[in-house]
């Protein structure tokens, strides 16, 4: 292990335990190498600490290195001729040229002596007890954690420090139950969607659940201060996890199992019921026969909507082998009657609003009226909007995508699916399509880079053909020197939405948070909103009384968010 020798910070923890260490004289005594792992915003880090009676201590240009970008960042510098170490907080670290490295073993003592330098934050001066240890100064954090600020946690059991910069105003990071995997938002944009395994969800008591799915459902429930109050477990009754649903009276999961024998009998997909506690209650089942499915939810997202006793699971699959040889993608959309739990419709080879490939699904209702979405890059190419009852639809193209057909790469994903009192409303993002040569199955040719314009595509419910269709921009980002993510739609009222992005640099590197709200026409109302240190989610968010709130998970733990739609 290497350390570069430069100016160092006392982490001052409180240990199980202090040690009794004779001091060599007055000023000076004894510093071990530590043995505590070091963890910054929930990532391991290999750096260097010293335990100094008892205590852990760090190096001060370690601590701004790796809370560089966040919300605790703060700079540094040796004034010489004051003898001073000016720190400044909220500016980017600036590294200092490197000496050679230096070892430091755990089996052998070194002398730490009082150090005569003085600190500076921000221009003021700071009592802050501090030592020297082969020339370099180790000062005491938690003297300087209130005022950078950052966050210091302790796992005697693990023996394991932990750092996390300082949330923002209106974030909180929360206890977990279960073990996590990350799901911030991404500057990448997949050709096709998965089932979402992250959501938020709203209960009857004022609380909200946290339910994921990774291999089993998890459920932690939080009171309104974001306190843990309960969580639950629910075993996969099948091996793949197709989508939730919290309805009006009840929850619903998918859950489905592959069919590559093509058994006409066998169950590929299984909607299970359950109160609104998560008792189960019944399920309906669809064969492999009746739905010509191969791998249910295949390259796509599935979502579900209800209606009084119907509701609406409109996902994809990958189909029965046809005479070519192939197993074609596309849409699959099962009609449940809830009061007996049976399918109603027709899952055949080509329903009635075919789409294929379809690589997103949404779903809602207007009135007893079902309006799907797909994303569609064959039959057809575009965002297709689709509106009907089961046995009949009118389609609309709200994006028509250029390519050839069947290129999976179309250069354009949606985020949300929304409808006010007067419009059916898409968020997405879509690259400049006059820079594409050619699209392909993985990659566009002739785009340098995978820059999107934060758009919305639209039409009035009132009337939905193709010419009354219309795009709008929210936010340029082709040819800027930022990546915009997939946006997220939040609808508020029948007539208000907010649009959310997550911005990036080009070098992947997450940036602040965009929002902006429009009206039910999808106009803009008001300037684009900034939120520096806020991270989107695949969670999408909700809205909880007079905020929209979601949540975020990162390298093991997890924050929640909240925009005041009062401010």
């Amino acid at each position: 292990m290497k350390r570069i020798v430069n100016l160092l910070l006392v982490l001052l923890l409180v240990t199980t335990a202090v040690l009794s260490t004779p001091a060599f004289a007055s000023n000076t005594t004894k510093a071990t190498v530590t043995e505590s792992s070091t963890y910054f915003n929930g990532e391991q880090r290999n750096i260097y600490g010293f335990n100094i009676l008892g205590s852990n201590y760090f190096s001060l240009r370690d601590i701004a290195e790796n809370f560089s970008g966040t919300a605790s960042q703060f700079d540094l510098s040796w004034n010489k001729k004051n003898n001073a170490i000016e720190i400044i907080t909220g500016q980017l670290y600036t590294p200092v040229k490197s000496k050679d490295s230096v070892y430091y073993s755990q089996n052998r003592n070194y002398i730490a002596k009082l150090s005569t330098s003085k600190v500076l934050i921000n221009g003021q001066l700071q009592l802050i007890k501090a030592y020297n240890i082969d020339g370099s100064n180790y000062f005491q954090l938690r003297d300087l954690a209130g005022k950078i600020p950052f966050d210091i946690e302790f796992n005697n059991q693990k023996n394991q420090i932990s750092l996390f910069p300082k949330t923002p105003e209106h974030a909180q990071r929360v206890q977990l139950a279960f073990a996590t995997k990350s799901n911030t938002e991404s500057s990448e944009f997949p050709r096709w969607k998965n089932p979402v395994t992250s959501y938020l969800v709203k209960n009857n008591d004022r609380t909200i659940s946290v339910i994921e799915a990774n291999k089993e459902v998890t459920i932690e429930t939080y009171n309104d201060k974001n306190e843990l109050m309960a969580n639950e477990r629910i075993a996969y009754e099948l091996p793949r996890f197709g989508g939730l649903y919290s309805g009006e009276k009840y929850n619903y999961i998918a859950f489905g199992q592959e069919n590559r024998e093509e058994t006409d009998s066998k169950e590929v997909i299984r909607i299970v019921r359950y109160d609104k506690s998560f008792n189960r209650i019944d399920s309906v089942s669809i064969k492999g026969g009746e739905s010509y499915t191969v791998i249910p939810f295949d390259a796509g997202s599935g979502r579900m909507a209800e209606y009084g006793d119907t509701l609406v699971f409109h996902t994809s699959r990958e189909r029965y082998t046809t005479p070519d040889g192939l197993n074609h993608q596309s849409q699959l959309t099962i009609i449940v009657n809830t009061s007996n739990m049976t399918v109603t419709n027709d899952m055949g080879r080509f329903q009635k609003n075919h789409v294929s490939h379809s690589f997103d699904q949404y779903v809602l209702f207007d009135g007893n009226t079902q309006v799907l979405l797909d994303h569609g890059d064959a039959y057809p190419r575009s965002i297709v909007l689709n509106k009907g009852n089961g046995t009949s639809y009118s389609d609309v193209d709200l994006f028509n995508i250029p390519g050839k057909i069947g290129a999976n790469t179309t250069g354009v994903s949606i985020g949300g699916f929304e409808m006010s009192s007067t419009h059916y409303i898409v968020a997405m993002n879509t690259i400049n399509h006059s820079l594409v040569s050619e699209y392909t199955s993985y990659e566009m040719i002739g785009l340098k880079t995978d820059q999107r314009d934060i758009i919305l595509s639209l039409v009035p419910k009132a009337n939905t053909s193709n010419a009354s269709v219309k795009q709008i921009t929210l936010a340029k980002y082709v040819g800027s020197e930022l990546i915009a993510s997939i946006p997220k739609l939040v609808k508020i009222t029948d007539n208000k939405m907010m649009v959310l992005w997550q911005e990036f640099d080009m070098e992947d590197n997450p940036g602040p948070l965009k929002y902006v709200f429009i009206d039910g026409e999808g106009k803009v109302a008001g300037d684009i909103h900034t939120l520096e240190y806020f991270a989107l989610s695949e969670c999408n968010p909700i809205v909880d009384g007079d905020n929209i709130v979601w949540y975020t998970n990162n390298n093991g733990y997890r924050v929640f968010y909240k925009i005041l739609l009062t401010d």
